[in-house]
């Protein structure tokens, strides 16, 4: 279900047939190499969202690309907010979701930089009693079995950004914004090894550092057959998240004792 296409009437029941859950997809606006469009992970994850909330009612939060990308300022397109805006509109989303009656939200993650951000936002939902729960997952991971298969169909393993399995999603969803006569080889793709004298310590200039061109990979060899196959190996690793929270009882009686526990800093025995 669509936020955007219920009518507000409508919508009370709309959050009862979906079982209090919303699925806010999140990506980014960046590069992905000269062949992909800026949108691609957003574009992959609200397809996600979408198809998954097909098998298991839910009701979809609009495309939600505010998310982390400092590292792509430097190329055209790239829509960038500062760090502390992008945390304050993350949670004052989910507030909103929440106070329309949505007690669980489910992040769908579409975008690799996100991933630090959203375990630490997850883990800043214990700082004050909130009336619901928010989990986090990322959307372009694969099951075990999953991934060994993909093992096997990949041509270029190693980094990925848009490459191999990137474009291949992208020329299933939507093959008239991949621009194949863009794809450029591996040596675009490659790592640089500009701060291998760092190896173990972070900094602002990690993926930076090593693929410059945001492109990681080769994406020549992509095809729309192994995108389908990706996709689809997607949508059921998310329906079984969905079903999971859904089914998860535990965790707001835990977070209800953890406040409690909090206030008296009396810690569970």
């Amino acid at each position: 279900m669509n936020w955007l296409e219920i009518t507000s009437e409508r919508f009370p029941a709309a959050v009862e047939a979906a079982g209090g859950l919303c699925l806010l997809p999140m990506g980014v606006i960046e590069r992905h190499a000269a062949h992909l469009p800026l949108g691609t992970d957003q574009i992959a994850v609200d397809e996600t969202v979408r198809r998954a909330a097909e098998r298991e009612p839910a009701i979809v939060f609009p495309s939600y690309w505010f998310g982390k990308i400092f590292t792509a300022r430097h190329y055209p397109g790239t829509f960038c907010l500062r760090r502390e805006l992008i945390f304050r509109l993350l949670e004052a989303t989910c507030a909103e979701i929440a106070r329309n009656g949505l007690s669980k939200i489910l992040i769908v993650n579409g975008h690799g930089g996100n991933s630090a951000l959203l375990h630490f936002f997850v883990r800043s939902m214990l700082d004050e009693p909130r009336d619901y729960v928010v989990y986090a997952t990322n959307s372009y991971e694969l099951d075990q079995d999953a991934r060994q298969r993909w093992e096997q169909m990949q041509e270029t393993p190693g980094g990925e950004h848009a490459g191999e399995s990137e474009t291949s999603l992208m020329l299933y969803l939507t093959p008239g914004l991949v621009r194949t006569e863009e794809m450029t080889g591996p040596e675009d793709g490659r790592r640089r090894d500009w701060q291998d004298h760092l190896e173990g310590l972070d900094n602002p200039l990690g993926w930076y550092a090593r693929y410059p061109t945001h492109y990681a990979g080769d994406a020549r060899p992509a095809s729309a057959e192994k995108g389908e196959f990706l996709f689809e190996a997607h949508v059921d690793r998310l329906v079984r998240h969905m079903r999971a929270v859904k089914a998860d009882q535990v965790t707001a009686e835990l977070l209800s004792d953890f406040y409690r526990a909090s206030e008296r800093h009396d810690p569970a025995p």
